[in-house]
C-alpha cells in the first residue's frame, strides 16, 4: 500500500512539473513577450512564430530611458529563430552620439557603450535557445564625417563575436565557423513575387541557394504567377549575397537554382541551370547559363514555316511547338499516305470521313451530317499508334480553341476569330499538299517524312 501511494505521489509531482515547464518564446501567441535585465537593461523577447517562419522571434535591447527619442540612443535587435550560431545587429549608429565620442577616437572595442545590452540579450537567447554556441555581433554602420583631425569621410562598421568556448566574452571580428555548423538563413519574399531564399545547412566553398516562392496561406499560392524573365531572380540573388557573406565568410561561389523557370527561358545544355556568382569577380551575377526563347528560337506561324524548319533537318526548342506539331503531323501523314502511296510498306487503311457539326453556344453538338464519301489514306502500320494519339489529341485541342475562339469572338460581336480558327487547318492542308506535288521520289521529302517520324516518337 505504501509503495502504491509513493508512486502516486511521485506521478502527480511528475506531472506539476511538466506544466509547470517554461514555454519558449516562439511557442507563446504571436504578439506576447518577455524580459530579460542585466544591470538595469532589459531586452525584450517577443513571439513572432508563423506558418511562413515557424519560431521566428524578435530579441532587441537598447539604452533609451524613458519613450522619448535622445541623442544616445543604441539599439540592437535579433530576428530569427534559434540556432547554434546567430547573429544580431544594432541600428545605425549616430556621430554626435555622445556615448560614442571615445570609440570614435580610439576605434576600440571595448570603447564601445554596448557591454549591458549585449549581456541582456544573451542572456535571453542563452535561455530560450539551448544548441545556441556563438552569437555574432554586427556594428553599425557609422558614418563619421571629414574634420580637422579626421582627413576624409568614413563609414564604419564593426564585427565581433561571443561564444560558448569563450565563455561569452566580447571578442573582435565574427571569428571562424563553428564546425558542423548549420544555419538557418531566409530573406523575406521580394515585392508582390512571393520568391525568396531559404536555407538550413553547413557553409560551403561553392554555397548552393534556391530561389523559390514562399507562401503563409493558399489566396498567396493561388495568387502566385511565375515571373517572365530573369529581373527578379538577379534581384533577390544580389540582396541574398552579402547578407549571407555576414553568416559564411568563406564562400567562394554562389549558385542559385530557380524553382521555376520562367517560360520565356531556357536552360543552356551541358549547365547546371545556376545564377553563379564568383568572389573573385566582386560577386557579379553571371547568367550565362540561361538564354531567352525569343532570340534564339525559330518564329513558326504557318505549315510552311513548320516544313521550312524540318527541311533543316534540325529544331531548336522543339518542346515549344509540340502541340503544333501534332496538329501538322496528322495532317502531313494523311496527305503523304494518299499521294505517296507507293512509298509506304505494310501499311494500315484509314477513312477519313468529313462531317457538318452544328454546336450550340455551350458547346454541345446538336447536329452532324456527313459531307460526301470518306477519303482513303494509309499510315505504315509501325506509326499508326502514334498518327492515332495524335489524331485523338488533337481532335479535342482544336475544338477547345474553335470553341474558345467563338465565345472570345461573340462578347466583342466579331466572328473574325471563329472564321481564322476554322480555316487555319485547311489552309495548312493545301500548303502540305502543295509541298508534297506528286514528288513522292525526291529525296528531301523522304528524308523529312524520316525526321518528323523521329520527332513523334520524342512526344
Amino acid at each position: 500500500m505504501y509503495s502504491k501511494l509513493l508512486y502516486l505521489c511521485l506521478a502527480i509531482l511528475f506531472i506539476n512539473l511538466s506544466f509547470a515547464q517554461e514555454q519558449k518564446i516562439w511557442e507563446l501567441e504571436h504578439g506576447e513577450f518577455k524580459l530579460y535585465k542585466s544591470n538595469g537593461i532589459s531586452a525584450r523577447f517577443e513571439s513572432q512564430n508563423s506558418k511562413r517562419h515557424p519560431g521566428k522571434f524578435i530579441a532587441s535591447t537598447g539604452n533609451r530611458k524613458g519613450n522619448r527619442p535622445s541623442a544616445e540612443d543604441i539599439f540592437i535587435t535579433y530576428r530569427g529563430t534559434c540556432g547554434q550560431q546567430i547573429k544580431i545587429e544594432t541600428g545605425q549608429l549616430f556621430n554626435h552620439n555622445p556615448l560614442l565620442q571615445t570609440f570614435i577616437k580610439t576605434r576600440k572595442l571595448e570603447d564601445l557603450p554596448i557591454k549591458n545590452m549585449l549581456n541582456a540579450l544573451s542572456k535571453g537567447l542563452k535561455k530560450e535557445c539551448e544548441e545556441l554556441e556563438s552569437i555574432r555581433v554586427n556594428i553599425g554602420p557609422l558614418y563619421i564625417p571629414k574634420t580637422e583631425s579626421n582627413t576624409k569621410a568614413e563609414t564604419i562598421t564593426v564585427q565581433a563575436n561571443m561564444s560558448k568556448t569563450n565563455n561569452w566574452k566580447l571578442k573582435e571580428g565574427f571569428g571562424a565557423s563553428l564546425d558542423n555548423l548549420k544555419i538557418k538563413f531566409n530573406t523575406t519574399p521580394f515585392l508582390n513575387t512571393y520568391l525568396a531564399v531559404n536555407y538550413e545547412g553547413p557553409c560551403k566553398t561553392v554555397q548552393q541557394l534556391n530561389i523559390a516562392p514562399v507562401f503563409s496561406n493558399n489566396t498567396e499560392r493561388y495568387a502566385y504567377k511565375k515571373p517572365t524573365g530573369m529581373l527578379y531572380y538577379e534581384k533577390i540573388a544580389k540582396r541574398t549575397i552579402k547578407p549571407f557573406l555576414l553568416e559564411c565568410p568563406d564562400v567562394e561561389t554562389f549558385e542559385f537554382s530557380l524553382k521555376d523557370v520562367p517560360d520565356n527561358v531556357f536552360i543552356r545544355e551541358g549547365t547546371k541551370g545556376v545564377i553563379k556568382a564568383n568572389k573573385s569577380n566582386n560577386w557579379q551575377l553571371n547568367l550565362s547559363d540561361f538564354g531567352y526563347y525569343s532570340a534564339e528560337a525559330p518564329r513558326i506561324n504557318s505549315y510552311s514555316d513548320l516544313i521550312t524548319q524540318l527541311e533543316t533537318n534540325e529544331f531548336p526548342f522543339f518542346e515549344r511547338y509540340s502541340d503544333f506539331f501534332k496538329l501538322f503531323y496528322e495532317d502531313f501523314m494523311d496527305a503523304y499516305g494518299t499521294t505517296c502511296r507507293n512509298n509506304l510498306s505494310n501499311v494500315t487503311k484509314i477513312s477519313i470521313h468529313a462531317f457538318e457539326s452544328r454546336y450550340n453556344s455551350d458547346g454541345f453538338k446538336i447536329s452532324e451530317t456527313s459531307l460526301g464519301e470518306p477519303q482513303v489514306s494509309y499510315v505504315e502500320t509501325k506509326y499508326f499508334n502514334i498518327y492515332n494519339k495524335f489524331a485523338a489529341y488533337n481532335k479535342q485541342t482544336v475544338m477547345y480553341n474553335i470553341f474558345k475562339a467563338y465565345l472570345e469572338g461573340k462578347s466583342q460581336n466579331n466572328i473574325e476569330p471563329v472564321r481564322q480558327a476554322i480555316l487555319f487547318r485547311l489552309e495548312g492542308s493545301q500548303q502540305i499538299n502543295k509541298y508534297i506535288n506528286s514528288n513522292c521520289n525526291d529525296a528531301k521529302l523522304k528524308a523529312m517524312y524520316n525526321y518528323i517520324q523521329k520527332l513523334a516518337r520524342s512526344l
